[in-house]
């Protein structure tokens, strides 16, 4: 669970970093909450699929196989959930931002299978 801490902590970081980002280039506030809202669907959803995975009792390979894919799928679920919600209820949107800040919250498990 500790990794899991570290892998979440990492992902907000990187999410106020890219806001800070945002902000020092002079970005307007639209693009600021784009990017909060991107890095905020990319490691809610890391901590979806944490809940989930972690929920799972079972020793036997089997059964952590099937934690493992309903896990995702719970993820994907509440992934397009949130995106789907921030494109309904969100019209003023910056789209790259949002993207880009999603993508740098995924990249954080490609840093924690580097450093781990």
């Amino acid at each position: 669970m500790k990794t899991v801490r570290r892998i979440l902590g990492a992902q907000m970081a990187v999410t106020v970093g890219a806001v800070l980002l945002v902000l020092a280039m002079g970005g307007e506030s639209r693009a600021a909450w784009s990017a909060l809202i991107g890095g905020a669907i990319g490691f809610s959803t890391a901590y979806v699929y944490a809940r989930r995975m972690f929920a799972t009792r079972g020793e036997e390979p089997g059964e952590l196989v099937k934690a493992q894919y309903r896990a995702e799928f719970y993820k994907l679920a509440f992934t397009i959930v949130l995106f789907a919600t921030t494109f309904t209820f969100y019209r003023d949107i910056a789209a790259l931002p949002l993207f880009l800040t999603y993508a740098a919250t995924l990249m954080v498990y490609w840093a924690a299978l580097l450093f781990a």
